[in-house]
């Protein structure tokens, strides 16, 4: 296999360290902190705590104990290993039994249909991303390294034996598989070079190289491409794991075509996917965090890969080896080129970091707009406290882009987080570009002739005294037009108003009915967010309530929704959002849906915030809710104290 990660390149500060310590301490013993679960050990005796009220208990997970103990003592297991329960639900405690989800379709089938179980919970813990993790802490510190390398050589014979392809639930879903090959890969690549005892030894590489094989071509026979000439996040991640695996693997003709095939699928899917003020078109916040991962991290290793032999394979690929996958119309990049992407594609990518920056608040939490399933690519720097994590943290998205570009616009970000950029400048040689910022500053827009909608009602949202103290110190607005949110963002006040972010009418599934709904922060404290996603498929009740009009600080008419719900991950778009005026003491945003219209005009003043609704029914409003969700399957209360939530 090829090479990307220069060891030697890689800084893991003393606070990173620490915490990764703290993990290694606690991902040895198998305990994982997946999708709001607390730290829990993942193995065949855990009794779950269930989840709303619903716990399931399989009587068969015993008998598979004693299948996987049996398996890994023949396979050579070394050391004391206790095996990990790959298909577990462990929130709920379902077992996605492996004679009975045996197949794709019978994995895929079951989601949603059992009331609290979820299936992302034993697929975000086949994505691997602890490796990556103990990897680094491996290169840091070497008594950690023999230990380390012993657990990942043990995980993945467990894995393999257990998780026969297409067999189990650990291969349901394309996306999932592709996360895993780039997590498996970059902790290979480490530790492989930090095996001085071979313990990864000829036996075990050639299990290893064929698992990425039987990975690359199970992504490759099930991409996740709607037909409609744009993919989705989902997409997105199969071409990561088809250039992570090809980039890998040995030259050949079949591998250096899949190669090229997914460079020039990542270009186009960069262009339809985000727009070139650099948003996602998704309309999600989290999952911009999570696309642009794919993109910086598969662009970064291409950068790698021109540095090596395998550059030729952009020379001299075969069309006939691609299969049935779509011919190449045309070349999308030029290797004649320093850039060999070309330069609205690099904008793009600079321009992903720049809207994450505009979107960062001062407590380093980016507004949460849209689902959030606490989904990456890599994880890399713990974000939280001690072992914690902190998902709306977003500065390791910015530290992971500034890798590439010659900018000291990223800077702060890369002091506080280096070990992303380390590892995105690794995989890319060194490479450095440059990239241009798109114009989303605003000063003054529109103009604003009134309105005639009957009822009315006055919000002071914020209010403090003396009038001295200036909220607009300092203020830059800026409107990401196609993304569809304005942001106010100064010394003391962070103002975020959603304008409309169901642009895509193909894929809405990640939005939420949340039009002229408004994000407040002064001086670092809240005084109304936004209530976040919480959950998918565990409970589909909870989940509409989570996405609907009335989690969110925007007008509520009786029961009426702005898009309509048709699935876990459908909508069924209706309305129609735009900003109307804006300055620096005035915003005025319109929707329409059915047949209700509202106008939301907020004044701000030196010391105020103020909104004045209108609207052609009668209605509610309120800017503080009960309930929020952080992160992917967890629930926090509101509290408010001297106006802070």
């Amino acid at each position: 296999m090829f090479s990307y990660v220069q060891c030697d390149k890689i800084t893991v500060d003393a606070l990173c360290k620490s915490k990764l310590e703290k993990l290694y301490l606690l991902y040895m013993q198998h305990k994982f902190n997946l999708l709001g679960s607390g730290f829990v050990k993942v193995n065949y005796k855990l009794r779950a705590k269930g989840i709303h009220g619903k716990r399931y208990i399989s009587l068969c997970m015993a008998r598979y104990e004693r299948i996987a103990y049996k398996k890994l003592h023949y396979n050579k297991v070394m050391g004391i290993y206790e095996p990990i329960n790959w298909f577990l639900d462990y929130k709920s405690g379902f077992f996605f039994n492996p004679v009975k989800y045996c197949t794709v379709r019978k994995c895929q089938k079951i989601i949603g249909k059992y009331e609290g179980v979820d299936i992302k919970c034993p697929w975000e813990l086949g994505r691997f991303y602890h490796f990556v993790q103990l990897s680094v802490l491996a290169i840091s510190d070497v008594k950690y390294r023999e230990s380390i390398i012993l657990e990942f050589k043990n995980e993945i014979i467990d894995f393999i034996v257990m998780n026969p392809v297409g067999k189990t639930v650990q291969w349901a879903t394309p996306m999932d598989v592709s996360i895993r090959i780039v997590n498996l890969l970059l902790s290979y690549d480490i530790l492989h070079q930090l095996d001085k005892n071979n313990y990864l030894d000829s036996e075990f590489k050639n299990n290893f190289h064929k698992l990425i094989e039987v990975s690359l071509k199970f992504v490759i026979d099930r991409l996740e491409y709607s037909g409609k000439g744009c993919g989705s996040n989902h997409y997105l991640s199969n071409i990561v794991g088809i250039i992570f695996a090809a980039a890998y693997l040995p030259d050949s003709p079949r591998y250096n075509a899949y190669l090229v095939f997914g460079v020039q699928e990542l270009i186009e899917q960069v262009k339809k996917q985000f727009y070139l003020e650099g948003g996602h078109f998704e309309g999600s916040t989290s999952y911009h965090r999570l696309s642009a991962e794919f993109v910086i991290y598969a662009t970064a290793l291409v950068y790698g890969v021109l540095k090596t032999k395998k550059r030729n394979a952009f020379l001299d690929y075969k069309f006939e080896a691609l299969e049935r996958l779509k011919r190449l119309k045309c070349q999308k990049y030029n290797l004649k080129t320093k850039e060999f992407f070309p330069q609205w594609y690099i904008d793009r990518i600079y321009n992903m970091g720049v809207f994450t920056k505009t979107i960062l608040k001062e407590n380093n939490e980016i507004v949460q707009i849209g689902d959030n399933d606490s989904g990456r690519l890599i994880k890399l720097t713990p974000m939280g406290i001690g072992s914690d994590d902190i998902s709306l943290d977003h500065r390791t998205l910015i530290s992971e882009i500034a890798g590439i570009f010659n900018t000291s616009y990223f800077d702060k970000e890369v002091t506080e987080i280096p070990l992303e950029h380390c590892m995105v400048s690794t995989l890319a040689a060194g490479k450095k570009v440059e990239g241009n910022i798109a114009n989303t500053k605003l000063v003054q827009y529109g103009i604003y002739i009134g309105n005639s909608l009957r009822y009315i009602k006055e919000t002071v949202v914020y209010k403090e005294f003396p009038k001295s103290i200036n909220l607009l110190e300092n203020i830059e607005i800026n409107y990401y037009k196609d993304f569809g949110i304005l942001v106010f963002k100064g010394k003391r006040l962070f103002l975020n108003m959603v304008i409309d972010t169901a642009g895509s009418k193909e894929f809405p599934g990640h939005t939420h009915n949340d039009k002229l709904s408004i994000e407040v922060m002064i001086d670092g404290k809240y005084i109304t967010r936004d209530s976040g996603g919480y959950i998918y498929t565990a409970d589909s009740y909870i989940r509409d309530k989570f996405r609907s009009v009335k989690a969110h600080n925007t007008i509520h008419v009786r029961e009426y929704e702005q898009n309509i719900f048709t699935e876990i991950f459908g909508m069924q778009v209706r309305t129609k959002a735009t900003l109307v005026y804006c300055s620096k003491n005035r915003i005025i945003g319109r929707v329409k849906y059915a047949d209700i219209e509202h106008i939301r005009e907020i004044q701000i003043t030196n010391n105020a915030v103020v909104v004045k609704d209108y609207a052609n029914r009668q209605f509610s409003v309120g800017f503080t809710n009960k309930i929020y969700s952080t992160e992917y399957g967890r629930i926090e209360r509101s509290r408010k104290r001297g106006g802070e939530i």
